[in-house]
Order: structure tokens, then C-alpha cells, then sequence
């Protein structure tokens, strides 16, 4: 008996459910995607509702009718009208209180959420951000008053993917959240207008040339970690403070994450490559450059050095100046000059580098015009 009971009250509750469900009935008008009459969709009308299957007419002709599951995709339901007072209240907003915020949310709709990509930069200095969080403040009180319950456009004609213009329940969502938000939006802000100096561009340097040669700054990054992220950041503080905040933890994290590509690239090739000896030899220049280099490097040997040119190639007198951060080079003036390279073993390093030089001779003197800088990895013999 009690369990006649039991499948009876379940039946009851799945037909009260039943009764509930929001179902397609005869003579409602639906949207069907025929690819038809130039169009993608069309409108169309529920001729007949029967075991979960739908017969829909979108034409005046006999063969201008479909049966198809109930759940179809090829069938879209019109949303019914809106309450006029929700449509009331969406339209007051817009008209009254959208153009005076719209500025402060777009900023901060990011942050909020990253699919709202069409954020139009940020807040960067006090008086913005003091603005930009009192827009937020005011727009959370109307929101929780006057505008309490304001809904998002739907019609995509306004509320286009990607932008956060007409969601007007998103913009009150993004002010009651402006203090969460303010944080992650501040890093972010400051993010996109301070870089790491010269580490990005060395490391495409290192991705995309023959090879991958490794600049020196790339070099500490991949294997000296520790020490290249404390003097990072140590430089990024001062350009952090000048924007009210610190250094975000995660600051260097995509650099060192390619320097770890860049790395795995080194490991798999270096053992396959060796040094190619250059074919001339000038003992005064090579005395000269080992001493730079060890002046460079400390610690570092050179292994085996060479020479590309047997005598000196004339060049008018000028001066070369370039960066040290990236070659190592000087503010120098030369006549003539010979061009080299050498093999170079660098502590904390896995393998030997081949480094390039260029000296100059100035007068009765020598000059480093270039000395190294970048260090293709390779077998060390």
C-alpha cells in the first residue's frame, strides 16, 4: 500500500511539473532557421504540438512546413514581452544616468570580467582614480534606489559581444564590486603601461634568430633566476610608486615563463652544435679580448678564439654607439678594425657559447668596439 502510495504522489509531482514547464503550444509564433527567402532565420508559426515534436509553417505553401523535435536547434522561442515597467526603468537609466557613468564602467569592465575587452585604458593617476571610484560609488547608490533591479539590454543590436555597453545590471554589479575590482584594475593599468625594459625584446631576440643566441640579460634570467628577478624588481619599484602601488607578484611571471621555452630550445640543440674556428690568429688582439671578456665576465674562460680577417679593414673614423645592456659595446673611435669570435665557457652556465667580437685599432692603440653581448649555445671542446 505504501508503495502504491509513493508512485502515485510521484506521479502527481511530475504532472504538476509538467503543468509548469514553459512549452511550445499550437499558434505560437517561432523563429526557423531555413536558410530560406535570403534569410538565415524566418518567422514561423506551431501548427501542431505532438510526442515531443513541434509541426512549424514559415511560408503559404504546402511544402512550407517542418516537423522537428520540440528541442530542436534549428527552432528559436520569441521572448515574451517585457514587464513596461522593467522596459520603463531600463529606458530611464539610459536616458538619465548611462552617459555620465558609462566612461568610469567601461575602465573597470575588464577587470570585472575579461570577456568586456573593449575597455577604453584606465585611471592612471590620483585625481582619476579618486574620480573614477566616486562615478562607481555614486552609480552603486542609484543602483540600490532609484535604479534598483535595472536590467540589460538584450537586443544584440546594443548589447554587442565584447562590450559592456547596455548591460546596465552589469554596471551595477561592477560598482558594488569597485573596491574588489580597484586592485586587480590598478595592476592592470599600470601593468599595460610599464614593461620590463629590454627583457622582452631580448627574449624574441633569442626565439627568432638562427640558432637562438642568448643575450646576457636573457642568460641571467634563464639560469641565474633568483638574482635577475630581485634586481627586476628592484628597478620596477620606483616605476610601480609612481602609481600609488607595489610591484604585482606575478610582475615577471610571463617573461620567465618563455625564458623557460627559450631554455628547453638551448638544452635540446646546444650538444649538437660546435664551435667553427675562425681561420686567422693576431696575438695582440686576442690578449685584448680575452682580458674584456674576463673583465665581462667573471669567472668566464675562453676556450678557443679566432679571427675573420689576416689584416686590419680600413673604416673611416666614427663613433659607434649603441647599448651596453644589449652588446657590451662603447662610445669609441676607430680607424680600422678585425672582427672574431671565441668559444666561452660562463660559470653557472651548462654548456660553452660562441660570443663575437669586433676590435678597433685607434692609433698606435686598441679599442673594444664590440665584445659580446650574445652567446649562441654548443658543445664545449
Amino acid at each position: 500500500m505504501r508503495r502504491i502510495l509513493t508512485i502515485l504522489l510521484v506521479a502527481l509531482l511530475l504532472s504538476i511539473v509538467a503543468i509548469g514547464q514553459d512549452r511550445i503550444t499550437v499558434g505560437e509564433e517561432v523563429r526557423y532557421r531555413c536558410l530560406c527567402f535570403g534569410q538565415e532565420w524566418v518567422n514561423a508559426t506551431v501548427e501542431n504540438v505532438s510526442g515531443g515534436n513541434v509541426r512549424v509553417r514559415f511560408g503559404n505553401m504546402d511544402n512550407q512546413v517542418v516537423t522537428l523535435p520540440e528541442n530542436s536547434p534549428l527552432i528559436q522561442r520569441k521572448p515574451k514581452p517585457e514587464d513596461p515597467n522593467v522596459v520603463a526603468l531600463r529606458q530611464s537609466f539610459a536616458n538619465n544616468a548611462a552617459a555620465k557613468y558609462r566612461h568610469s564602467v567601461e575602465q573597470f569592465s575588464v577587470w570585472y570580467d575579461p570577456q568586456y575587452k573593449s575597455t577604453p585604458g584606465g585611471p592612471l593617476r590620483p585625481a582619476e582614480w579618486q574620480k573614477t571610484m566616486s562615478d562607481l560609488a555614486e552609480l552603486d547608490t542609484l543602483c540600490k534606489t532609484q535604479y534598483r533591479g535595472v536590467t540589460n539590454f538584450t537586443d544584440p543590436a546594443y548589447a554587442r559581444p565584447g562590450s559592456v555597453d547596455y548591460r546596465y545590471a552589469v554596471w551595477c554589479e561592477i560598482a558594488a564590486k569597485r573596491k574588489e575590482i580597484e586592485p586587480i584594475a590598478r595592476a592592470g593599468i599600470v601593468r599595460q603601461v610599464i614593461n620590463l625594459g629590454y627583457t622582452e625584446e631580448n627574449l624574441n631576440f633569442g626565439f627568432n634568430e638562427p640558432d637562438n643566441p642568448v643575450r646576457m640579460e636573457t642568460q641571467q634570467l634563464i639560469w641565474e633566476r633568483d638574482k635577475w628577478r630581485s634586481e627586476k624588481i628592484a628597478w620596477l619599484k620606483p616605476k610601480y610608486a609612481e602609481y600609488g602601488i607595489g610591484v604585482p607578484a606575478d610582475a615577471t611571471a610571463a617573461a620567465e615563463k618563455r625564458a623557460d621555452e627559450l631554455k628547453a630550445l638551448v638544452i635540446r640543440d646546444a650538444p649538437n652544435r660546435s664551435f667553427k674556428q675562425p681561420p686567422w690568429n693576431d696575438a695582440a688582439v686576442e690578449s685584448f679580448v680575452k682580458a674584456k671578456f674576463a673583465s665581462l665576465y667573471p669567472g668566464s674562460q675562453v676556450l678557443k678564439i679566432g679571427l675573420d680577417y689576416k689584416t686590419w679593414v680600413k673604416r673611416e673614423s666614427h663613433t659607434l654607439v649603441d647599448s651596453d645592456e644589449y652588446f657590451n659595446y662603447y662610445k669609441v673611435s676607430y680607424n680600422s678594425y678585425k672582427r672574431g669570435s671565441v668559444l666561452l665557457k660562463v660559470p653557472n652556465r651548462p654548456f660553452c657559447q660562441m660570443q663575437e667580437f669586433v676590435v678597433g685599432q685607434a692609433g698606435k692603440g686598441l679599442v673594444a668596439a664590440g665584445i659580446g653581448g650574445s652567446g649562441t649555445f654548443m658543445k664545449c671542446e
